[in-house]
């Protein structure tokens, strides 16, 4: 039987390729250098980041990711902002969150390969890196050491929006 977790959406038709290859693989490093959190990683570090990754421009308004969506896909925004949309129980959908400029999005599916657990929207007309799942994991086993660089930088990610959520939730439970 087809495991459903590993089958992948299309990218959004109206996501437009920037660059990706060897030829645009400069530009993608001194994206990378420029976003939060890679300061620390290495010049053949980022190189090698930057072989896996693609860049990709959208217009505002443009749905990136919609939650339920089956894709793994890591983005890194570099520039403009996007908004995180979960629907709730009554199907109002709302606004979880706005990501700013040089930050990371999507890790989450990337890593458990099961579906988008929210939508992520353009606020703004906005350039990301997206490196896929294969792409991920190849960066993994190819060089342990950036994978386990890129996964601390993933984890402390995760840790901070836990440790948000948990700091708005507290205020809704009852005593």
């Amino acid at each position: 039987m087809e495991d459903k977790r590993l089958v992948s959406a299309p990218l959004p038709s109206d996501m437009e390729l920037l660059g990706e290859g060897t030829s645009f693989q400069g530009t993608i490093c001194d994206m990378l250098r420029e976003a939060k959190g890679f300061e620390n990683f290495t010049q053949p570090d980022i190189e090698f980041l930057a072989k896996h990754m693609k860049a990709y421009r959208v217009e505002e308004g443009t749905t990136v990711f919609r939650e339920g969506e089956r894709n793994s896909y890591l983005c890194v925004l570099i520039e403009g902002r996007v908004g995180v949309y979960k629907e709730a129980s009554d199907n109002e959908v709302k606004l979880l969150t706005v990501i700013p400029t040089g930050r990371i999005f999507g890790e989450i599916s990337i890593i458990d390969n099961f579906p988008y657990s929210a939508s992520i929207i353009a606020e703004t007309e906005a350039t990301f890196l997206l490196m896929s799942r294969e792409g991920f994991r190849e960066c993994i086993n190819g060089r342990p050491i950036l994978g386990v660089r890129l996964l601390s930088l993933i984890a402390g990610l995760l840790c901070a929006r836990l440790r948000s959520a948990s700091g708005q939730l507290v205020d809704y439970l009852d005593e």
